[in-house]
């Protein structure tokens, strides 16, 4: 990968259209927690699901590439090195993770835990350098991490199979690792010279090159479990959530780095919580709202202390 351990953390300023894009990108991730609900319960494995989105993904990343006339370095042992990772850690493991574990323990909870995304990603931000963790963002990581207390701890959260909770939790939680790590790679070792929709058309392919060979040696090349199951409408949603989202988190992370781009999963908390209820019946105590107060205000806390240092300097 091309940026060296003395990567050093840009100046970056946020604007409008990035805050606009972090809400749309929060909005898509906690509809993908819905969906990947609905996807694991038509009982079709979560790897053919996968594989099946990103080849339909190709056509689109392919056609973006030719009207620009800008194509992904694939073949830069840099850049392939990047690529392989981003696409195992930030893509191939989290969407294996979410649809086995939705169908157990339900959309909004899959939303909550996901949403502690932003907490460990600027604990891995201190460990790997790409950001500045002083006060300010240590007390808003434990205001965080105690406001998500009683919602992992509550009683009255709606879970489809009780029997399969643990499990299913240990599963979910795995996601926000992944993520975490995910961000401050990819920030660390953005490769030179190559913009966000080349890195989102990259990741896309050597995801799909590397996990569709795996997937139809063992499960085989056959479509008709997503035609029957009617699961064909909902992977459409599925492609192009997917397509939209693998770009505008490349623009984020561009735009504002690894802590900025995290607070997506604050927004999908909110976003998978209520796609829960609507379209599940998910039901959630009435201090959910306060919960979720203290949280949003956390990361502003631990974000808003780049512009308390700025002024003072």
């Amino acid at each position: 990968m091309t940026n060296s351990a003395t990567h050093s953390v840009p100046s970056r300023q946020i604007t409008g259209l990035a805050i606009g894009g972090l809400v749309l990108l929060g909005l898509t991730w906690g509809l993908f927690f819905s969906l990947s609900r609905i996807a694991g319960e038509t009982g079709v494995e979560p790897m053919l699901i996968l594989s099946f989105t990103l080849l339909a993904e190709i056509p689109i990343f392919g056609a973006i590439c030719l009207i620009r006339g800008r194509y992904p370095r694939l073949f830069r042992p840099a850049s392939m090195l990047f690529y392989l990772i981003a696409g195992i850690l930030g893509y191939m493991i989290p969407a294996v993770l979410e649809l086995y574990s939705a169908p157990l323990i339900g959309a909004g909870l899959l939303t909550i835990i996901a949403s502690i995304t932003p907490i460990i990603t600027m604990i891995v931000a201190f460990f790997m350098k790409t950001d500045v963790l002083n006060r300010r963002k240590i007390l808003g990581i434990l205001l965080a991490s105690l406001a998500m207390m009683p919602i992992l701890l509550g009683e009255n959260l709606s879970i489809p199979v009780p029997e399969l909770a643990v499990f299913g939790l240990i599963i979910a939680g795995l996601v926000p690792l992944c993520y975490g790590i995910y961000h401050n790679v990819i920030s660390k070792f953005w490769p030179d010279g190559e913009d966000g929709w080349q890195l989102a058309s990259g990741e896309a392919m050597i995801g799909c090159f590397t996990i569709m060979p795996i997937t139809f040696m063992i499960y085989g090349f056959d479509p008709t479990p997503i035609i029957n199951t009617g699961l064909w409408s909902v992977m459409l949603g599925y492609v192009v959530l997917s397509a939209v989202s693998i770009y505008l988190y490349f623009y984020l992370i561009d735009k504002g780095g690894p802590i900025f781009v995290s607070l997506a999963g604050f927004i999908s908390l909110i976003a998978g919580v209520g796609f829960g209820m609507i379209f599940f019946g998910e039901t959630h105590p009435w201090w959910m709202l306060i919960v979720l107060s203290l949280m949003l205000f956390a990361i502003w806390l631990a974000t808003s202390s780049d512009q308390v240092d700025e002024n003072n300097d």
